[in-house]
């Protein structure tokens, strides 16, 4: 078996500010799935007012910021307590937008309007997953810290998946009859250094294991966005989570639900909600049970389990509305 790569220690500067980590929550006005969606009341509180929390309640976040284009959205923000002393451009809150643009946008203000406070390192917190937890939030930071002398650039929140990915497919763009594999090539699980020409052909058992970045915390150092361009970097920390514990709001949903324990729910037009595990969720003590939001009203799901039509399906993610 192949030797790991050896652990690569920095010696220009990696050492990470700790008055300095700053959260930005990203929440943009012109949701097209869920009109509204980052100021609509879930459990009491505007969604984004979770993840401002949790960045308040961190115990090592010093400073709460939000990223929208919208002055109703910042008046929000503001009551949660957060920072909002600029609003995001409109040609950088449109649908496509990336998180790269709201990044140089943040630091661009901070280098020209607080040059002396700027950030050492940035932790995302979107609106879209609000059974996040505080502890979850931190234990990403301190896996950061503990590994801030090897030259990562960030970290991302990960969940082990399926290995459907070896067999999907791009249509070539020159012949769209012909397909392509989104993984052409990879290797056996337990070496490296073998080969596989066709993972698409060969037995599930031998394929590595395939994570997905579930966007519950993104971590990144500053320096990935100005030097790079880019918000991911060349060396990215894998935090693990269980896939139980992943719940995210995206969706608008107009008929019934079905929960992970088989019960069918009418939904008045709501938020759908990926599961998540009823003992960790942040909202629980509040209500005695996890729940889905149902067009302002909380809809209970007898199973225990937090409603879901999206659990865990490539491709729906939270990330794609900040």
């Amino acid at each position: 078996m192949a030797e790991p790569p050896c652990k690569v220690a920095r010696t220009d500067g990696g050492k990470i500010d700790r008055d300095q980590i700053y959260a930005i929550v990203p929440a943009r006005a012109g949701s097209k799935g869920v009109k509204g969606k980052n100021i609509r009341d879930f459990c009491g509180k505007p969604l984004m007012g979770w993840q401002i929390e949790n960045g308040l309640k961190s115990k090592y976040i010093k400073r709460v910021f939000v990223s929208t284009d919208s002055e109703e959205y910042r008046q929000v923000a503001l009551k949660c307590g957060a920072e909002v002393p600029f609003l995001r451009p409109a040609e950088i809150s449109h649908d496509t937008a990336t998180d790269f643009q709201l990044m140089e946008h943040f630091l661009g203000w901070m280098a020209e309007n607080e040059p002396h406070n700027k950030p050492s390192l940035i932790v995302q917190l979107r609106p879209t997953a609000p059974c996040l937890t505080v502890q979850t939030v931190d234990a990403a930071i301190e896996l950061f810290l503990k590994h801030e002398d090897e030259d990562y650039d960030s970290l991302r929140s990960v969940t082990p998946h399926d290995h459907e990915p070896f067999n999907m497919y791009f249509l070539d763009p020159r012949e769209n009859v012909r397909l392509t594999p989104v993984i052409p090539v990879s290797h056996h699980k337990d070496d490296p250094s073998q080969i596989i020409e066709e993972p698409q052909s060969v037995a599930r058992q031998i394929l590595p294991k395939i994570y997905w970045h579930n966007a519950y915390v993104d971590i990144m150092r500053p320096r990935v966005i100005t030097e790079q361009k880019c918000c991911m970097g060349k060396r990215c920390l894998a935090f693990h989570m269980n896939p139980d514990d992943t719940a995210d709001i995206d969706t608008l949903d107009g008929g019934p639900v079905e929960g992970r324990g088989g019960q069918k729910e009418g939904a008045a037009g709501g938020f759908s909600m990926s599961s998540c595990r009823p003992e960790q969720c942040p909202l629980q003590p509040a209500l005695g049970t996890c729940c889905a939001f149902r067009g302002g009203l909380v809809a209970r799901n007898f199973s225990g389990a937090c409603l879901s039509t999206s659990a865990l399906v490539p491709g729906v993610s939270p990330r794609a509305d900040g």
